[in-house]
């Protein structure tokens, strides 16, 4: 007589119950045109990294790529997508915005967000020197910005940083700057 049959028979049956859980990665769109728009600044002193900063600007087509890639992920209707797209494209008319990834070495650790930070950060553009208008540390949606930028590791602060836009500036080809006592570092967008 074959036992076989009514182990699978019951194997099958709790199978039938189960659903299938998956990780949605990001899709091919979305990480090429995050890493277009991606530059690295790193400073370092005596043989050893000071600072390490990868700087996304949050342009026009980063912008549209995260409205689609949030649309895909959780389903939105076509009306939310064109809601949200909107709101994105009204964001970028007012703001040079950038995430922030920081990492700094431990006796180098002030927020960028403190008053007494030891990096001061800048955009040039056209000669003209812009300090940031806003430096927000992302604290509490920490998990959501890692979904979208997995690289982020626990010693990495992230920041979303905002710069006025200069009234008819294109937002392009500016330099972010950031400096202070420890060095300098400057990037080309």
């Amino acid at each position: 007589m074959n036992k076989a049959g009514p182990v699978i028979a019951v194997l099958v049956i709790m199978l039938a119950g189960c659903s299938i859980v998956t990780r949605n990665a990001a899709s091919d769109n979305f990480k090429s045109t995050v890493q277009e728009n991606t530059k690295h600044i790193s400073i370092e002193r005596d043989f050893s990294v000071v600072l390490s900063m990868d700087i996304i600007h949050i342009n026009r087509p980063v912008r549209k790529a995260y409205v689609d890639e949030y649309a895909r992920l959780y389903m939105l209707s076509k009306k939310d997508e064109e809601t949200m797209l909107r709101q994105q494209l009204e964001q970028d008319k007012q703001w040079q915005a950038f995430y922030l990834i920081v990492y700094t070495a431990p006796d180098a650790d002030t927020p960028l967000d403190s008053t007494d930070s030891l990096w001061k950060l800048y955009v040039s553009e056209d000669s003209r020197l812009e300090a940031p208008v806003s430096i927000e540390e992302i604290t509490s949606q920490r998990d959501f910005i890692k979904g979208f930028f997995p690289w982020i590791s626990s010693w990495d602060r992230v920041y979303l940083v905002r710069f006025k836009k200069a009234p008819g500036s294109a937002g392009t080809n500016f330099k972010f700057i950031i400096t202070g006592i420890l060095g300098k570092g400057e990037t080309d967008f």
